[in-house]
């Protein structure tokens, strides 16, 4: 069973992040690397980060398993977290920017394949599994699935159901892979880590370095992923008004790219 990489970039997400982490630890796949990079926080990430290891080591609960001859209740202490995951956190001081963020994750990935797992979100129990069973199928590069869109409480807003992949359709039409997806990380050292004079499109743009450079992309019609909105009164994270200008704005660039390296391969 290949090593699953999975970082967890997160800043000033303390009211979701413990869901994000918890639904990380419970994925049914057995052989994970799990990378929590805080951005520098200031809403007490920190703290909680700081006793996250021991709170996995050490956290147990006593449900009842049986009722003996007697009629009297059997409760058995068990352990809440397995130990199939390798944990690494890092922190910052001082906000280091979303890129940089997660690029501090990614470049200390040492799994065969690698994601990352934004902090308000949440990954399905399967989607590791899923996910790693169809790149190997599929003897794909990059595999990525449809996703929920969830409020705060959780409540199904809307599913994304992503295009099967073609160049045109992901990269030229407009960014279509979106965020639930699993790579080989040996991408990383084909292309490099997302562009850092990106602020917001970092992942556009990264994985249109991929597919120009010959990724193998395969799209899985399953939903494996919920991407956390946060409403219109209270926008959060790349939904702030400038940051959401910015990637507008970021991504258009992408798409201009991606529209001239389509057009110029046409021709060849």
């Amino acid at each position: 069973m290949e090593k699953v990489s999975i970082v967890i970039p997160t800043f000033n997400q303390i009211q979701y992040l413990p869901a994000c982490i918890d639904h990380c630890l419970f994925q049914t796949y057995g052989n994970l690397e799990i990378i929590i990079v805080d951005g520098g926080s200031s809403d007490g990430t920190k703290e909680y980060l700081s006793s996250l290891s021991n709170e996995i080591k050490y956290s147990k609960v006593n449900p009842v398993v049986a009722m003996n001859k007697n009629g009297e209740i059997v409760r058995q202490e068990i352990r809440v977290h397995t130990d199939n995951h390798d944990l690494k956190i890092i922190t910052f001081s001082e906000d280091i920017g979303p890129t940089r963020t997660y690029n501090k994750g990614l470049k200390l990935a040492t799994g065969e394949y690698c994601t990352y797992i934004v902090g308000d979100d949440i990954p399905h129990p399967y989607m590791i599994e899923e996910l790693v069973a169809a790149i190997e199928a599929t003897n794909s590069d990059f595999v990525y699935s449809d996703m929920f869109v969830v409020d705060d409480q959780s409540k199904i807003i809307r599913q994304m159901k992503m295009p099967d992949y073609s160049f045109e359709a992901c990269f030229a039409k407009w960014y279509h892979l979106g965020v639930s997806h699993l790579y080989r990380t040996q991408w990383h050292y084909k292309v490099g880590l997302m562009d850092e004079s990106y602020l917001s499109a970092n992942d556009y743009d990264h994985y249109l370095r991929f597919a120009m450079s010959g990724c193998k992309f395969h799209h899985v019609p399953k939903v494996l992923y919920s991407i956390r909105f946060h409403g219109n009164g209270r926008k959060a994270g790349q939904h702030t008004p400038d940051r959401y200008d910015n990637l507008i704005e970021e991504s258009k660039k992408c798409a201009i790219r991606a529209r001239s390296w389509l057009a110029q391969h046409k021709k060849n």
